[in-house]
């Protein structure tokens, strides 16, 4: 069950026989339901998940309101990043979705493979600045872009979570009210039409 995060890691450097055996043994399946928790605002994250099935989001808290701030699906690390990094109390909440099963592996884990075996150093690297690329390519689009760019980034960059989160969910993501997202929506699909 483990072999999507052992292809996923691959696909940023190689591992050998040795790391790939270490990586296995220190790696937990984990299942989640709709609607579960997989950390909580204040909790430190001391883990980090690769999506083998199923749906989480991330989300903060402001002004009584959650705010969306990612989605992972399959294929997708989940962690809490900042408190990840620094081992402190985290100001996010992870949610899972819907059924959703995670290969997870501690931070101390992690940390001794880093040592272990300096090429994982490289496979940490890489996943760090292809998180920071999705972080900032959202940031920018949040920014400089009109309610219906947005739209149209989200519909080509998660073409199957439309059917599968709920539309306010995916208003705050987007950084717009629900009904500014419905009413891009109706507008884009007329032209589409």
């Amino acid at each position: 069950m483990i072999e999507p995060l052992l292809e996923r890691l691959n696909k940023f450097h190689p591992l050998n026989a040795a790391l790939t055996e270490r990586i296995s043994s220190a790696t937990n399946m984990v299942t989640y339901h709709a609607g579960d928790y997989i950390l909580k605002e204040g909790q430190v994250c001391n883990k980090a998940c690769l999506v083998i099935k199923g749906l989480a989001r991330s989300y903060y808290i402001k002004e009584d309101k959650d705010i969306t701030s990612r989605f992972m699906d399959e294929g997708f690390i989940i962690t809490s990043w900042i408190s990840y990094y620094t081992q402190q109390p985290g100001n996010e909440f992870i949610e899972a979705l819907e059924e959703t099963t995670l290969a997870c592996i501690n931070y101390a884990d992690i940390q001794k493979m880093y040592t272990d075996f300096p090429e994982f150093n490289i496979v940490g690297r890489k996943q760090a600045e292809y998180g920071f690329f999705m972080a900032e390519q959202r940031t920018q689009i949040l920014r400089k872009h009109t309610a219906e760019e947005k739209y149209k980034f989200f519909l080509s960059n998660h073409p199957t979570l439309l059917q599968r989160v709920a539309l306010k969910h995916i208003a705050t993501y987007l950084g717009m009210n629900e009904e500014t997202l419905s009413r891009v929506r109706s507008k884009f699909h007329r032209k589409k039409d």
